[in-house]
């Protein structure tokens, strides 16, 4: 059963004994997760990491992982170009928590043909790949692509990375300092830089948010359950 957009980009199924997750943003999702994990003992877990504040909760999980002894492979990802649809655009306005800083937006479409190439795959075991795409967009370039293809933008809406993850509340300490990390998008500028691992590891290119948005169309207008882990 398909849970969320990504797997409709996935050409290949998933092999017994490897498992694919998204970290739920709740406040006993870690938890609940390392209680599956000690349960099951997966031969192999791939997980959407984070380059962003999240990565705090990531980190933690993976000394988890690693005294388990349960491989894992982490897409620390940029947001995935599916994001705009899913939790930033809606009713023609536009949400933005990065201030004028830019993001390098990943193709949902080259993640799922990395991810397929580590299935089971020793070499990437206890790996950490940095997945973003080749470009850095502003939030303005984001609004303009959006106008120009069918979706037009008539506010940008500015936000903070409290309302965007306040569902972590109740992580006290780890919100407060993902509070912090958050800021860094606003106060210093701050965006995770485009990495080459997509192509120089996997041998696979992001197409641009355009020709995304042109192509993928019935791909993203559809929803999953867990469309918002992504």
């Amino acid at each position: 059963m398909i849970t969320n957009q990504l797997e409709l980009y996935f050409k290949k199924t998933i092999p017994t004994g490897c498992v694919f997750a998204l970290l739920p943003k709740t406040p006993t999702g870690i938890d609940d997760f390392k209680k599956f994990l000690l349960d099951t003992k997966p031969k192999h877990l791939i997980k959407l990491g984070s380059l962003g504040p999240y990565r705090l909760m990531h980190k933690q999980l993976e000394v988890f992982l690693q005294e388990a002894n349960i491989p894992y492979t982490s897409f620390d990802c940029a947001p995935l170009m599916n994001h705009i649809f899913i939790e930033q655009y809606e009713n023609q306005v536009l949400e933005n928590y990065r201030g004028n800083t830019t993001a390098p937006y990943v193709d949902p479409q080259a993640l799922a043909s990395a991810i397929e190439q580590c299935y089971l795959n020793p070499q990437h075991y206890y790996k950490n790949y940095n997945t973003t795409g080749s470009e850095q967009y502003t939030i303005n370039h984001i609004a303009d692509v959006l106008t120009k293809n069918g979706f037009p933008v008539n506010k940008i809406e500015h936000t903070g990375y409290d309302q965007t993850h306040a569902t972590l509340k109740d992580l006290a300490p780890d919100f407060q300092l993902m509070k912090t990390l958050g800021r860094a998008y606003i106060d210093d500028n701050w965006t995770p830089s485009v990495s080459e691992d997509l192509p120089s590891i996997f041998g696979v290119y992001s197409r641009t948010f355009e020709q995304f948005v042109k192509q993928d169309q019935n791909i993203y207008t559809q929803s999953f359950i867990h469309d918002r882990w992504l």
